[in-house]
């Protein structure tokens, strides 16, 4: 486990393209009592649970909850990295880089 997987939180795990489902997984491990707080929230997936697996990306075996409860069980855990948090974040790095980009090709010029 990298130090980044030692924070709790939701990762996404598996995309399901049929369905337009999203699955994600906790990042480490919990114990016993805050498993059962989150349980009626998570199913264990196997590749049986998916219609066509080649419209299936990421892991498609482990216990995952969909993205329409991913912010009750960070509630319920206290996850301070949200995914809401962590899609914020993305957003900014992308805006910068944009940025820099755009800066850099407006620099150039070009002799002919």
């Amino acid at each position: 486990m990298n130090k980044n997987e030692s924070i709790l939180r939701l990762r996404l795990s598996t995309v399901d393209c049929n369905t337009s489902t999203k699955y994600y997984q906790l990042t480490a491990e919990i114990p016993e009592i805050e498993k059962s707080k989150i349980k009626p929230y998570f199913e264990y997936y196997t590749p049986e649970n998916f219609d066509d697996l080649n419209n299936v990306a990421g892991k498609t075996k482990g216990w995952m909850c969909k993205s329409e409860d991913v912010e009750k069980v960070e509630k319920i855990l206290g996850i301070i990295e949200t995914r809401k948090k962590q899609e914020n974040t993305l957003e900014s790095v992308q805006r910068k880089t944009n940025e820099q980009h755009f800066t850099v090709n407006n620099n150039l010029k070009i002799n002919i």
